[in-house]
């Protein structure tokens, strides 16, 4: 028959053990204390704030196509003249590479950690290479894009308060220069692009110029053909010309350093994120009372079902069976 153990015996027991549960759970809290106040560093967290957005001036370059398509032209006896192969292949050329990067705020938070920029920033700070790997440095950081808006915050973790928010704002700084730096490097791709297609558009002007002149005025239907097909080329032309103008004053005007803006720099943080010492003393305080109390009820377990107290417990029943 199994034995039943009522409340007031798990009472008992654990009144019989109080001393070593209120010693272990002391011991626990003490362990806790001395750990968070004395052992170990507190880590402080600075943030610094990015609003960051998809410059897009009316020109079409940031974000979006800006398509070239060369018309089939009429003549006066109502035949088409088609653009040849080479403009219509021109005109798609035109069309994808007028074109930049569609930067959304992910893809602005994930070039914050890109490796140019924290290597920038540890070489800006001098801080220590052999500390400040690449992983150990972008474990550090936390990036976040805000919900439902355009703002990136960058925290960092440092044991130094004042390092901490130096670090936030030198990646921001960086960051920053870095995204600048990329624009004005595709830009300047773009504009060698545009140059080289003016230069080889004027060629074939040139050549559609000379073909013009040698054809005798007399043959209507042939020199108004000549004349259409010199006429595409100068507006495929003239379109190159208006965005090779347009990439000039997007360069100019340094389009890409409006698409951050620094909305709040960080503050050096007086009051660390850990430990948290309260925290810790009270999940100290309720393992050390848990274990406490397990070691109790085992120790009376084991006291209970060893072999000599199984004897002494078949003695009296024995004795109680001839009484």
């Amino acid at each position: 028959m199994e034995e039943e153990i009522s409340l007031r015996e798990l009472l008992e027991i654990i009144w019989k053990g109080r001393k070593l549960i209120v010693s272990v759970t002391i011991i626990s809290v003490l362990i806790a204390g001395i750990l968070s106040f004395f052992v170990i560093k507190p880590t402080y967290e600075a943030s610094t704030t990015l609003s960051v957005s998809d410059v897009t001036p009316q020109t079409g370059f940031f974000g979006s196509n800006t398509t070239v398509v060369l018309p089939n032209q009429n003549t006066n006896d109502g035949s088409m003249i088609e653009s040849d192969t080479a403009d219509k292949d021109l005109s798609y050329l035109l069309s994808s590479i007028l074109k930049y990067q569609d930067m959304t705020v992910n893809t602005y938070k994930e070039e914050v950690t890109n490796p140019q920029v924290l290597l920038d920033t540890i070489k800006q700070l001098k801080l220590d290479t052999k500390k400040y790997t690449l992983d150990n440095f972008k474990n550090e950081i936390d990036v976040q894009a805000i919900d439902n808006t355009n703002l990136i915050t960058i925290k960092v973790k440092e044991s130094d308060p004042e390092l901490a928010a130096k670090i936030a704002d030198t990646i921001a700084s960086n960051f920053k220069s870095y995204i600048i730096s990329k624009n004005n490097r595709q830009t300047d791709k773009l504009i060698s692009t545009i140059e080289n297609l003016i230069n080889l558009q004027n060629t074939k002007i040139e050549s559609a110029t000379n073909e013009l002149n040698g054809t005798d005025p007399a043959d209507k239907i042939k020199y108004e053909q000549n004349q259409t097909k010199l006429n595409l080329l100068k507006n495929t032309r003239d379109i190159m010309m208006e965005k090779y103008n347009m990439l000039q004053l997007v360069k100019a005007s340094n389009l890409g350093e409006q698409g951050i803006l620094v909305t709040s720099k960080a503050i050096v943080p007086d009051k660390p994120v850990s430990p948290k010492k309260l925290l810790n003393i009270a999940i100290a305080f309720i393992l050390g009372l848990m274990l406490s109390v397990f070691i109790v009820f085992f120790m009376e377990y084991w006291k209970n079902t060893s072999p000599e107290a199984r004897s002494v417990k078949d003695l009296k029943n024995d004795n109680m069976i001839i009484s």
